[in-house]
C-alpha cells in the first residue's frame, strides 16, 4: 500500500537525528530557507533554534529540496545553511558560491559581494582588523574596493544603493543599522563571516582573472 508524502515525511523524521523534529517544524524550516535562503546560527537566538534543528534533519532536506532542483550547502565552520536555487547547468564544482546564481542575481550584487569577499579575505591574512569576525568598513570603501577591483560602479541614487545593501543583509554577508545616514557614502558596514562561503575562491579568482587581477 501506497504511504503518503505526509506519512513518509512523518517515518523519516522520526529517524532523523534525535527524532524530535516534527513535520510543522519541518515545514517551518523549508519555508525559512526558501523564504530567505540562508539560516546562520549567530544571527539571533531564533536562528540559532531554527539552524540547531535543520542540523537534525539536514539530510532530509538536502533530500527534499533536491527534488526541486535546490542545493542545501552547509558551512560548518561559520555554523550556517545557504540554500541555493536551480542554476546554470553544470557539475558539482558550480553548486556553490555566486557562480551558481550568476543568471539570478544584478551584476551589482555580485560586484558587491566579490569586492566583500576580497576585503574580508585581505582581514583574514592579517591587513585589516576583525572585530568578532566582523570587518568594519564605511560604504565608501566598498564603493572604491568594486571600482578598483572589478572596474564596476554602484548605483549612484542613495536608495538604489540602501536597496542593494538590503539584498546584501538578506544573504548575510553584510550588517549595518539603518539611520539617517542609509545609503550615504559614508554610513558604516560590518562584513559578516559568511561571505567565505557565498563566495568561493574559485569564483573571486575567476571574477579578478576577466579583469587582469591577482589575488
Amino acid at each position: 500500500m501506497l504511504s503518503s508524502i505526509a506519512q513518509v515525511l512523518e517515518q523519516r523524521l522520526s529517524t532523523e537525528g534525535s527524532g524530535a523534529v516534527r513535520p510543522a517544524r519541518f515545514a517551518e524550516l523549508t519555508a525559512r530557507l526558501l523564504a530567505s535562503g540562508v539560516l546562520w546560527r549567530d544571527f539571533s537566538r531564533p536562528e540559532a533554534a531554527l539552524y540547531d534543528d535543520a542540523l537534525q534533519c539536514e539530510q532530509l532536506l538536502r533530500e527534499w529540496f533536491a527534488c526541486m532542483g535546490f542545493v542545501l550547502a552547509h558551512d560548518s565552520d561559520a555554523r550556517l545553511l545557504r540554500l541555493y536555487p536551480p542554476g546554470e547547468a553544470g557539475g558539482e564544482e558550480e553548486e556553490d558560491g555566486v557562480r551558481r546564481l550568476r543568471a539570478r542575481l544584478s551584476r551589482d550584487f555580485v560586484a558587491a559581494v566579490l569586492a566583500l569577499r576580497f576585503l574580508y579575505t585581505e582581514a583574514l591574512t592579517g591587513r585589516r582588523p576583525l572585530v568578532d569576525e566582523r570587518l568594519a568598513i564605511p560604504l565608501e570603501e566598498l564603493s572604491q574596493t568594486v571600482v578598483s577591483l572589478l572596474a564596476h560602479k554602484l548605483p549612484n541614487a542613495a536608495s538604489e544603493r540602501l536597496a542593494l545593501l538590503r539584498e546584501l543583509r538578506k544573504h548575510r554577508v553584510l550588517h549595518f543599522v539603518e539611520g539617517d545616514d542609509a545609503g550615504d557614502m559614508q554610513m558604516g558596514l560590518a562584513v559578516l563571516r559568511p561571505v567565505m562561503s557565498f563566495v568561493s575562491d574559485e569564483a573571486l579568482d575567476d571574477a579578478l582573472r576577466l579583469v587582469g587581477r591577482s589575488r
